[in-house]
């Protein structure tokens, strides 16, 4: 008896109520994914420039840790020289 009257009520609630119901759902579904997309695109790109950055500090850092041990060598090389000048 409760299906008979679900049924009846059900085909009282007019087409347009059902469509509009539907494309609500549907346009709302369209719109989480694409700004779950959007936003997972944007992470991704923070994480990609982050590590660019931080390499590019790496390659900074042994660049000058580099230069300061060929100062250091050429430094060492002088004063050996001035030495051995001095001791003669």
């Amino acid at each position: 008896m409760s299906h008979n009257a679900l049924s009846r009520s059900m085909s009282t609630i007019p087409m347009w109520v059902v469509q509009a119901v539907t494309g609500i759902l549907l346009t709302s579904g369209v719109a989480w994914a694409t700004w779950a997309s959007v936003t997972s695109w944007k992470h991704e790109t923070r994480i990609t420039v982050t590590e660019q950055k931080v390499d590019g500090v790496k390659e900074d850092v042994t660049e000058i840790k580099q230069e300061q041990k060929e100062m250091r060598n050429e430094m060492n090389t002088k004063l050996d020289r001035l030495l051995e000048r001095r001791t003669r």
